[in-house]
């Protein structure tokens, strides 16, 4: 089962959940980009470098829990599902 739900993540959802389709999004994306252009006018070369690995690892590590509740939900469905259909069966 991990396998097919390492497929659908990488071949499905994480292609399909990083597309920004919403207005909420829009905004969200915009706000981000403007407050990491002033932090970048703030900033030395140095400084910047350091906050660009700080931010991929916070990226990572968030892109780590979401896949991993994503398996995790998966799974609960599944026995809950598994689970239901035997009280139906009773």
């Amino acid at each position: 089962m991990r396998e097919t739900l390492e497929k659908l993540w990488n071949e499905y959802f994480s292609d399909e959940c990083a597309v920004i389709d919403t207005d909420e999004e829009r905004k969200l994306t915009k706000k981000a980009v403007e407050m990491h252009e002033k932090a970048n006018a703030l900033l030395n070369k140095e400084q910047e470098d350091a906050i660009e690995k700080y931010i991929d690892s916070l990226c990572d590590i968030e892109a780590h829990f979401v896949k991993k509740a994503f398996f995790k939900g998966c799974e609960f469905a599944i026995s809950f599902l598994a689970e239901t259909g035997n009280l139906w069966n009773a």
